[in-house]
């Protein structure tokens, strides 16, 4: 997982791999960081998250509260059926694309 930031105060954080107990704290770790940071917006790109479990979730829920958050796709079907399965999509902007986030 990486974190950059870019012009305008726009975080982008790329996510890969699986996320699940034991590895979601990276991603509180990095949302926190950013939540006290003068950033005014965070783009999650999902498209290469493998597995997502709701400790995941949990961790973007809260960080929804903090941030401006959108995450980006095409969302893989694992963080889509998450999503879905949960009915937990609506508090999330979701772009199609990171490109897509960065004019929301």
């Amino acid at each position: 997982m990486s974190c950059t930031t870019e012009r305008g105060g726009v975080c982008v954080i790329t996510a890969a791999g699986e996320f699940d107990v034991d590895t979601a704290q990276a991603m509180r770790e990095i949302l926190d960081e950013i939540a006290h940071s003068t950033a005014q917006k965070t783009i999650i790109d999902c498209t290469r998250i493998t597995t997502a479990d709701p400790a995941l979730l949990h961790v973007l829920l809260d960080a929804d509260r903090a941030h401006h958050m959108i995450l980006a796709g095409p969302l893989p079907h694992q963080v889509d059926a998450l999503l879905t399965h949960t009915a937990t999509a609506t508090p999330f902007l979701i772009a199609d694309s990171v490109e897509a986030a960065r004019s929301l």
